[in-house]
C-alpha cells in the first residue's frame, strides 16, 4: 500500500472541515508513514486580492504544522505543503508565498477562471468546450511559468462536465494535454495521481489512465499521490486503487518531497 498522502486540507483551508491534528490522526491509523498538509493559497485575476489568504494565514498554518511535528514525532513525517491555485496570475505575490518559509512540497491547481471556480459554471452542451479549453490553457500557463513541484489533478474539468451528464473532453484536448506534459518534462516538475475522482464524480484518478501513460511514455518519472481529502476520514482514500492505476500506466515508484527536492519510493 502506498504509505504518503501529498494532498490533504485541513480546516485552515476555508473549505476544509478537520483540524490538522485530526488530518494526522486519521493518517497514522490508516498506516501511513509520511503526510503533506497542503493546504489551499489562492490568486486572484484583474489585480484583485484575495482576503482569505494573507501573511497571518500562511502563519497560523506553519505555527500548527510545527505543532503537530511534535506530536507526532515518531509516528508520522508531517510535511510542510502548499496548494497554490492560479499562481500563474500573480507571480510575484505567489514568490512572496514560497520565499523564507521551509515549504517541503508545491502543488500548482487551477481551480478557477475569472476568479470563479469551476464548481460555479453551469456547464451545458453548447458551453462545455469552451470552459475546457480556457481551462486548460490557464494550466499551460501555469506549467510554463509556475514554480511549484507538481501540477495538481490535471483534468479536473471533468468533475465539473459529469455533473452535468457531459462527457470527458480530454480527447479533444489532447494535443493541449501533451503539451502541458511535454513542458513539466522540460522543466523538471512531477504530475499528481488525486484520488478524490475514485471516490466522487467521475469515478477515476485525475488525471485518467491515458493521461498517466502519456506522461509516461513522454518521459515523466516524479509522481506523487495525494487524497485531496478535506477532512479526515477521506485521508488515503483509494490508494489501494492508486497503486494498481500507477503500475498500469506504467510506474514503479512515486516521489515523496524533502525541501522541494524529490526522492523516490517503489510502488
Amino acid at each position: 500500500m502506498i504509505q504518503f498522502d501529498y494532498h490533504t486540507h485541513s480546516s485552515i483551508s476555508p473549505d476544509a472541515s478537520s483540524s490538522m491534528k485530526e488530518m494526522c490522526i486519521s493518517a497514522v491509523q490508516k498506516g501511513l508513514i509520511e503526510i503533506a498538509i497542503t493546504d489551499h493559497y489562492e490568486f486572484l485575476d484583474f489585480g484583485k486580492i484575495h482576503t482569505t489568504f494573507t501573511p497571518s494565514y500562511i502563519s497560523h498554518y506553519l505555527d500548527t504544522l510545527s505543532q503537530c511535528r511534535e506530536i507526532f514525532d515518531g509516528r508520522l513525517t508531517v510535511k510542510y505543503g502548499l496548494e497554490l491555485g492560479q499562481m500563474y496570475l500573480q507571480p510575484e505575490y505567489a514568490a512572496a508565498v514560497l520565499k523564507n518559509h521551509p515549504w517541503d512540497y508545491v502543488i500548482g491547481s487551477v481551480h478557477k477562471l475569472h476568479n470563479t471556480d469551476l464548481s460555479q459554471f453551469t456547464f451545458s452542451q453548447d458551453n462545455y468546450l469552451e470552459i475546457a479549453g480556457e481551462y486548460y490553457s490557464g494550466l499551460y500557463r501555469l506549467a510554463l511559468t509556475g514554480d511549484f513541484d507538481c501540477l495538481g489533478h490535471l483534468d479536473l474539468v471533468k468533475r465539473h462536465t459529469s455533473r452535468y451528464g457531459l462527457p470527458d473532453c480530454s480527447d479533444v484536448y489532447m494535443p493541449a494535454i501533451e503539451k502541458i506534459l511535454k513542458v513539466l518534462i522540460q522543466r523538471g516538475k512531477g504530475l499528481e495521481l488525486n484520488t478524490s475522482g475514485f471516490r466522487q464524480h467521475p469515478c477515476d484518478g485525475y488525471p485518467s489512465a491515458d493521461i498517466l501513460k502519456l506522461y509516461h511514455q513522454l518521459g515523466g518519472t516524479i509522481i506523487t499521490v495525494g487524497s485531496d481529502s478535506h477532512n479526515a476520514g477521506d485521508v488515503a482514500s483509494h490508494f489501494d486503487l492508486a497503486s494498481k492505476f500507477l503500475e498500469e500506466c506504467g510506474f514503479r515508484h512515486i516521489a515523496r518531497f524533502t525541501r522541494r527536492t524529490p526522492s523516490f519510493i517503489p510502488i
